[in-house]
C-alpha cells in the first residue's frame, strides 16, 4: 500500500469546555404613534420616559409600555396669551411638540414640557404618568418655560436654590429665543410655591443672559446641559452677532449656588484648528479610561489627563462642509483652566492676555469697557462664583478658545454620542443621520470597528442615546422607534481568529473554555495567555513540529512547540483531536506539548483534522 504521508495539524481542546448557545431573539424595541422628540430615563429604576409630538409614554426598561398619555392636539394660537379660550378666534388644533424632559427621582416627580401654551410646564407622577401633580396656564408670563416654536432647541439640568436657610429643588434650563418666547436664554425655575414665588416662577430676575428681543441675534442651539464639581455648563452653538451667520461653538459655565449669574462664562470651542468643524450636534460627559487618557496625555493637545477624569465628547457639523461631521474631546480640566484664565484676565487685567483681548460682553450693548484695569491679582481664584461689584457676563474671543483635533471624521452627519470604558478602553457609540450607530474604538489611532445591530430604516438617530442602568445596553432612538441593543455580541463568534477579527473591544477569545467573550466572563482570565483581547489581533499558534512529518502508519511521540499557550494546572487534560478520533496530549518539562499518535488504520482518515478549543 502507497503510504501517506501529512503535515501535522490538529488542536487542543481542555475537557471541560462549555459552549454557550447564542442567544438569536430579536432585539426589543418600541414604537411611537408619532415623532419622538426627547427621551430620559430613571438611574433609580431603570425606566425611559418618552416625549412625543401629542403623546408621553412611559416604558419599563425591557420597553414594555406602562403607561400612555395624550398630550396633544391642544386648540392654541401663538399670538393668544394662555388660558386659550373661545375669546382667541384664531385658536386651532395644534401639536405639542415635547421639548423638555427633567427626572427629579428625590420627589418622584416628572417635569414635561411642551410647545402649546408658550411652553407651559406640567408636574406628573414618576411612577405613573398618568397621574398629573401640577398644571396651570393662568399664571401668565412668569410660567412660559420652554419655547412654542418646533425648531428652538430646548435642554435642562436638575439643581438646587437656597433662601432664607430654605434648600428647594430648581431646574434651569437654555434655550434658544423663538418670535413668541421669553427673551432668557437661561432661566432658573422653582418646583413649589414659595413666598410671592410660584412653581415654574423664574427666581432669578437679574438675568443678563438673555436675548435681544428687536432684532434676531446670535440664533443660539442648545444642545446638552449637565452639572459637575459645584457647576452647571451648558453647550450650545450661536452666531457672533447680527453681521455675521456663521456657527460658532460655546461651552458656558457657572457656579451652581450663583444666584445672580455674575459667574456666567462661554468659552469658545474649535473643533480643529481652523475650527472647520463649528456647529455642536451632540454630546455626552464621560471618563476616558487609562488607555485614552494615556493617549490624549501624550498628544500634548490636552494637558495631563487622568483616567478617572471627565471629558466632554462632542459631535459637530460644518458649514463649511456640510457632507462632513467630526468628534472632538475636551477635558473639563482644560475647559476649567481656560475659564479660569479669561475670568482671571477680565478681573485682574482689563481683558488682555498676551497683549491681546481675550474677553468681551455677549449679550450687551453697552460700548465701554466690560473688564477692570485692577492689579489685584488671584481674583478669579478668590471670586470664582463672581460679584454683583464684578462685570458678567463674559465670553472667551475666538483667538483664545479651547481647540482640539477630531479623532474621527466621517463623511455624513454624527448625530448622536455615548461612551462607556470596557477594560481600561474607551468605546464611543456614534449615531448618524442615516440611522446606524458606529463602535468606536477611541485610542492613538480611533478607528470604526463595528456597527450596532439591529435594522437600519435611514431615520436620524436621536440625540438622546442612552445605556442602561447595567451598562449592558444601549438605548437607540430614531425617529418614530427606540430599539436596545446589547454593546457587544461576542457569543456569536465560534472560533478564535473570528473573534478576534472582530477588533471589540468588549471582546477576546477564552481559550481554556473555547469561546468569545467578555473579559470578566471568562472564568481564568487573569491567568496569562488564557483571555486574547480581540484587538491584538492574535491567537493560539503552533510554532513547530518534531518531527515535522511522519507516515500514517506508524506510531510515534510528536513534541509540538506553542508559545504563548495558558498555563494549564494538574486538574486541566488536554487532547489532540483528528476527525473523530482523539489523543490525550501532556506538557513536558520544556514546556512543549507531547502526543503519541498512532498508526492510521486507528485514526480512520485524519487528513483534514477538526479545529476546536484554542483555535
Amino acid at each position: 500500500m502507497m503510504e501517506r504521508w501529512w503535515a501535522w495539524q490538529f488542536a487542543l481542546i481542555a475537557l471541560v469546555t462549555v459552549y454557550l448557545s447564542p442567544s438569536l431573539g430579536k432585539n426589543m424595541e418600541f414604537l411611537s404613534e408619532t415623532l419622538i422628540n426627547n427621551v430620559v430615563s430613571d438611574p433609580r429604576t431603570g425606566r425611559l420616559y418618552v416625549g412625543a409630538v401629542n403623546f408621553l409614554y412611559q416604558l419599563k426598561p425591557d420597553l414594555e409600555v406602562e403607561s400612555r398619555i395624550e398630550t396633544g392636539p391642544k386648540r392654541d394660537n401663538r399670538h393668544c396669551t394662555p388660558p386659550v379660550t373661545d375669546a382667541c378666534e384664531e385658536a386651532v388644533d395644534t401639536d405639542n411638540h415635547n421639548k423638555l424632559l427633567l427626572v427629579q427621582g428625590a420627589k418622584d416627580v416628572l417635569v414635561v414640557c411642551g410647545s402649546v401654551f408658550r411652553g407651559i410646564c406640567s408636574l406628573r407622577n414618576l411612577s405613573n404618568v398618568d397621574q398629573l401633580l401640577y398644571f396651570s396656564d393662568t399664571k401668565g408670563e412668569k410660567s412660559y418655560v420652554a419655547s412654542a416654536e418646533e425648531s428652538v432647541s430646548v435642554v435642562g439640568v436638575m439643581s438646587y436654590f437656597t433662601k432664607d436657610r430654605d434648600n428647594f429643588t430648581v431646574f434651569l434650563v437654555g434655550k434658544g429665543y423663538g418670535s413668541h418666547d421669553s427673551t432668557k436664554l437661561i432661566s432658573t425655575r422653582i418646583l413649589q410655591d414659595y413666598g410671592d414665588w410660584v412653581v415654574f416662577d423664574s427666581i432669578i430676575e437679574a438675568s443678563a443672559v438673555q436675548a435681544n428681543p428687536f432684532v434676531l441675534r446670535y440664533l443660539h442651539d442648545f444642545r446638552f446641559a449637565f452639572k459637575d464639581g459645584g457647576f452647571v455648563y451648558f453647550l450650545f452653538s450661536r452666531t457672533l452677532g447680527v453681521q455675521d451667520n456663521k456657527n460658532f461653538t460655546f461651552i458656558s459655565r457657572m457656579c451652581e449656588d450663583d444666584q445672580g449669574y455674575y459667574s456666567y462664562t462661554e468659552l469658545q470651542l474649535n473643533c480643529s484648528a481652523t475650527n472647520k468643524y463649528n456647529k455642536a450636534q451632540a454630546a455626552y460627559v464621560a471618563t476616558p479610561g487609562e488607555v485614552l487618557a494615556r493617549s490624549m496625555t501624550k498628544s500634548g493637545q490636552y494637558g495631563h489627563v487622568l483616567a478617572a477624569d471627565k471629558v466632554l465628547f462632542v459631535t459637530f457639523t460644518s458649514d463649511e462642509d456640510p457632507s462632513t461631521s467630526a468628534m472632538c474631546m475636551y477635558p473639563l480640566s482644560s475647559i476649567n483652566k481656560r475659564l479660569v484664565e479669561i475670568i482671571g484676565a477680565c478681573y485682574s487685567d482689563n481683558g488682555i492676555i498676551n497683549e491681546r483681548v481675550a474677553v468681551y460682553s455677549p449679550y450687551s450693548s453697552k460700548s465701554e469697557e466690560l473688564c477692570s484695569s485692577n492689579n489685584q491679582k488671584n481674583m478669579a481664584i478668590r471670586y470664582k462664583c463672581g460679584a454683583e461689584f464684578l462685570p458678567s457676563p463674559m465670553a472667551s474671543k475666538a483667538e483664545f478658545a479651547l481647540t482640539a483635533e477630531p479623532p474621527l471624521v466621517r463623511k455624513g452627519h454624527m448625530s448622536a454620542v455615548a461612551v462607556a470604558v470596557e477594560m481600561g478602553h474607551a468605546v464611543a457609540f456614534v449615531g448618524t443621520a442615516t440611522g446606524e450607530v458606529l463602535k468606536v474604538h477611541l485610542s492613538n489611532h480611533s478607528e470604526v470597528y463595528g456597527r450596532a445591530p439591529g435594522e437600519i430604516t435611514g431615520d436620524k438617530v436621536n440625540k438622546n442615546l442612552l445605556f442602561d442602568s447595567s451598562h449592558q445596553h444601549l438605548y437607540i432612538t430614531t425617529e418614530k422607534k427606540i430599539t436596545k441593543v446589547p454593546v457587544q455580541a461576542c457569543h456569536l463568534k465560534t472560533d478564535c481568529h473570528s473573534c478576534v477579527s472582530m477588533k471589540d473591544p468588549y471582546c477576546g477569545w477564552c481559550v481554556l473554555e473555547g469561546k468569545c467573550t467578555r473579559k470578566q466572563e471568562c472564568s481564568r482570565s487573569a491567568e496569562k495567555n488564557t483571555w486574547l483581547w480581540s484587538p491584538d489581533q492574535k491567537c493560539v499558534q503552533i510554532d513547530s513540529f518534531n518531527p515535522p512529518n511522519l507516515s500514517c502508519k506508524k506510531t510515534q511521540q510528536i513534541d509540538i512547540h506553542i508559545p504563548d499557550h495558558p498555563p494549564l494546572r494538574p486538574s486541566d487534560s488536554l487532547q489532540c483531536v483528528f476527525g473523530s478520533v482523539s489523543s490525550i496530549a501532556v506538557i513536558n518539562t520544556a514546556n512543549q506539548v507531547v502526543v503519541h499518535l498512532f498508526a492510521a488504520r486507528n485514526l480512520g482518515h485524519p487528513a483534514h483534522p477538526r479545529a476546536a478549543g484554542f483555535w
